[in-house]
């Protein structure tokens, strides 16, 4: 065989092969963290969006989960009590398994319920584990 067409075979599956593991990793399955949502409240306390490394987006500001975890905290103190979050997608990010394990641990410590609005547009529960 030809070196050309061997090395221009060889470009073709290592591209091919790169192609399929980005299309593998690149969809986050949400479903492990989360249940159909049967009781959603018309509206929710506070309403945050994914952004970029598992953080979240409040108002046009990117905040880790520490740093949500706070800001709830704070309305708790100052009578604005957060029963009920609401996690979307963002402008440029989709939610992921880290933003629902974030939003998890926040529901847990702070005794909220925490919902999460899918890729697909469906509405679910965000499930609390207490065994940490």
């Amino acid at each position: 065989m030809n070196k050309a067409i061997l090395s221009r075979l060889i470009r073709t599956f290592a591209l091919t092969a790169a192609i399929a593991l980005l299309a593998s990793c690149g969809r986050d399955d949400i479903k492990s963290g989360t249940t159909d949502a049967a009781n959603a409240p018309i509206q929710y306390d506070l309403t945050v969006l994914a952004d970029k490394d598992g953080q979240f987006e409040l108002q046009g500001a990117t905040l880790n989960a520490e740093d949500l975890r706070g800001h709830i905290r704070y309305r708790n103190e100052t009578g604005q009590t957060v029963k009920t979050i609401l996690l979307k997608k963002g402008e440029k990010q989709k939610v992921t398994n880290q933003h629902v394990a974030g939003m998890a641990g926040i529901a847990r410590d702070l005794k909220t319920v925490a919902f999460v609005e899918d890729n697909d547009g469906r509405l679910k529960v965000i499930k609390i584990d207490d065994k940490q």
